[in-house]
């Protein structure tokens, strides 16, 4: 996972010993929490491998599901930064396994790496974006172009992978991501099949059309640009 990190790769050879000595793993089973409302921030967390999924509650219970987080992404940035406690919770949708680079050790690179600091500033300008567009969708967008968005952020989330266009994600765990039922999510998954934009077949997906998914999406961003946490 850290061979494709770019700001891993920037740092002097010492420096990425140290990185890999600091790290500490966790792995999740589907369904386990890698934190809930209210834990502290022990670092900045990257997904090796699996899924898992970031969402806000309500004191009424309700869950708000924000994004989805796979193989290479990095979250947890902002809160790390204020040393606050986390006021959202990240869960595994699927067997997970998740790095933490703990804060002292972020903090020494951003300090003393610019290429690091760089990295770190463009995720947050990026989380702001993608929390704005999130918004966005829960208040005006409808069932079917949230669950196109999903669909091109895991699109986006694999393309460094060289799986050209084959996702590895369930109808359930898409319909998880967007908060709502796996009928209405099959639904829209079969209106975006008919449109020649994707085709599903067993244990995943294959994306026919980039350009008319993120047409669906309503996504006016680059086809390049990745959403907040990828490597």
């Amino acid at each position: 996972m850290l061979d494709v990190v770019p700001w891993y790769k920037g740092l002097p050879a010492l420096e990425r010993g140290v990185v890999r000595a600091e790290l500490r793993t966790v792995a999740l089973a589907t369904g386990e929490y890698l934190f809930r409302a209210g834990s502290r921030s022990l670092g900045w967390y990257g997904v090796v491998e699996g899924l898992v999924k970031w969402s806000s509650r309500g004191t009424d219970g309700r869950s708000l599901s924000l994004a989805g987080f796979s193989t290479g992404s990095w979250f947890g940035e902002a809160t790390m930064i204020r040393r606050e406690r986390f006021e959202y919770e990240v869960v595994a949708l699927r067997p997970s396994r998740i790095v933490i680079l703990p804060r002292d050790t972020c903090e020494r690179l951003w300090n003393n790496n610019i290429e690091f600091t760089k990295v770190l500033m463009m995720h947050l300008a990026q989380r702001v974006d993608w929390l704005m567009a999130s918004y966005t969708g829960n208040v005006l967008l409808d069932v079917d172009t949230t669950v196109a968005r999903a669909v091109a952020a895991q699109f986006d989330a694999e393309q460094h992978s060289g799986t050209n266009g084959r996702l590895k994600i369930s109808q359930e765990e898409i319909a998880g991501l967007c908060g709502v039922s796996r009928q209405r999510c099959n639904a829209a998954l079969t209106k975006l099949a008919r449109a020649g934009v994707l085709q599903t077949h067993y244990g995943g997906l294959t994306i026919l059309d980039r350009d008319e998914l993120y047409r669906q999406a309503k996504i006016s961003r680059k086809p390049s640009a990745r959403p907040p946490g990828q490597a």
